[in-house]
């Protein structure tokens, strides 16, 4: 309960002269939990796919850890997901009459960059950090956003009563994981430059969640035009970042040596895509801010 009503708070401080009884009206609140609920339900099992997909043996013999070739392309998880994700935006989108964004090429750009850093980082984090190790570095999303924002001196201005919600809801994810039972398959090999990336990947969310407020604020994209824009860049430079590491070679010898991986890789998309409707969907109707919270907070049911 305590904090189902730090979310509500930030909820209410998000809108600078706005009552807690007028921003919790029947519709607002509907929309939040619209938001939560799409968020929850394709997150929650996409972490479970996701560390599946980096830690089975797609061989289907069932060998022993370190005995069998991991899946270690955190770009291919992307890839897929920008390509499904962009096809639907621009369905959508051109079914509506849509054919050009709202924002210029620079913000374009600049969101797709963070969303590439921040994806792939952490999926490729997981070559190299067990999954609990990852999950809770992450859950200091909040508060990168928070530090991002004050540092490259956004014009969204965050409450101090913000900054302390961003900071306990953190710590108590944070308290959670550590003391928690162990997961089953939380025993990998975590090593310092798998820590050096989850951090990149925050950098990277800390900047995609203060830029996209800025950007809201200047040219109010739509959702389906903000998921199409970002996923188109963000494939694109998926994909020139697979090519120029020579990782894309050792990923299509992959899939023909374990088919079976493909259909992980799919199943990963097509969550990825309805969870990327949703976030769009709280970004148009709260903020990036908020958003972090309702992804952060997920972390306590995966």
């Amino acid at each position: 309960h305590k904090s189902k009503s730090l979310i509500f708070c930030f909820v209410c401080k998000n809108n600078k002269g706005t009552k807690m009884s007028n921003q919790l009206e029947t519709p607002k609140a509907i929309k939040f939990l619209i938001a939560v609920g799409g968020i929850y339900i394709s997150y929650i099992y996409f972490g479970l796919v996701m560390e599946r997909l980096f830690n089975q043996d797609y061989s289907g013999k069932n060998r022993p850890k370190g005995t069998f070739q991991k899946f270690t392309f955190g770009f291919a998880t992307s890839l897929f997901q920008n390509l499904f994700s962009f096809l639907v935006a621009m369905g959508v989108n051109r079914y509506k009459g849509f054919t050009k964004s709202a924002m210029d090429l620079k913000s374009e750009l600049l969101l797709a960059s963070c969303n590439f850093g921040s994806v792939v980082l952490a999926s490729q984090a997981l070559a190299y950090v067990s999954f609990p190790i990852q999950a809770l570095m992450k859950s200091s999303k909040i508060i990168s956003i928070l530090i991002v924002s004050f540092l490259v001196g956004t014009k969204a201005k965050h409450t101090n009563s913000q900054y302390f919600c961003g900071f306990i809801i953190t710590a108590g994810i944070v308290i959670f994981n550590l003391t928690g039972k162990k997961k089953h398959g939380g025993d990998g090999e975590t090593t310092i430059f798998g820590l050096i990336v989850i951090l990149g990947s925050l950098f990277c969310d800390g900047l995609l969640g203060t830029r996209q407020g800025d950007i809201k604020k200047k040219y109010n994209p739509s959702a389906w035009d903000q998921m199409e824009s970002l996923n188109k860049w963000a494939g694109i430079l998926c994909f020139t970042f697979a090519v120029v590491s020579f990782q894309f070679g050792e990923f299509i010898q992959f899939i023909r040596d374990y088919p079976a991986v493909i259909s992980d890789l799919i199943i990963l998309a097509i969550l990825g895509t309805f969870g990327q409707v949703f976030i769009f969907y709280t970004i148009f109707n709260f903020s990036p801010l908020i958003l972090s919270i309702i992804t952060t907070t997920r972390k306590f049911f995966t």
